[in-house]
């Protein structure tokens, strides 16, 4: 059984930010092949950890008196400028502009990661929030699990976008 440290969902994204920032460093010094890999792999698991806050620690924490509404968005739209990437860089992993593409997503992400742990930042506010991190925290491992197995049987569908429209094309 996992420990409480092990459970606690703040903990547990900020463990996934780590991860995800070492594999961008791998990038950074990978050949043409090993970029291919590493960057489904980065892409995959931002995908899940998107997905574990989008769909649980973000609708935990919004409402709450100590959540920034604002700060909640912004993340939201971080999230879609990411999408977009991640959905262009995962139909062609071999293509020609992959590695600077995901140059752009490391940089991205690190941003993003940076702002969500910041004094003030939404992890704090979970946390001044009164949230029981540790019940989100096993919710968001029971999701990870059954998004990983998915992943396994095959590709995950693209990402959904929170606020962008990539269907609207002018007519």
């Amino acid at each position: 059984m996992p420990s409480p440290a092990e459970t606690n969902a703040v903990a547990k994204l900020k463990a996934d930010h780590d991860r995800v920032e070492a594999l961008f460093k791998g990038l950074k010094e990978a050949g043409e092949d090993e970029t291919e890999r590493l960057g489904v792999q980065v892409c995959n698991m931002i995908k899940i950890h998107m997905a574990l806050e989008e769909e649980l620690f973000y609708p935990a924490l919004r409402g709450k008196p100590e959540a920034r509404e604002d700060k909640l968005d912004e993340g939201l739209i971080e999230h879609d400028s990411g999408k977009l990437i991640i959905n262009d860089v995962l139909a062609d992993p071999g293509q020609e502009r992959a590695a600077p593409k995901l140059q752009v997503l490391g940089e991205q992400m690190v941003h993003h990661h940076k702002e969500e742990e910041e004094e003030g930042g939404i992890f704090e506010q979970a946390e001044k929030a009164g949230i029981d991190l540790n019940a989100l925290g096993e919710a968001m491992q029971k999701r990870e699990a059954e998004l990983k197995a998915e992943l396994n049987e095959g590709d995950l569908p693209p990402s959904e976008m929170n606020f962008v429209d990539v269907d609207a094309t002018p007519e």
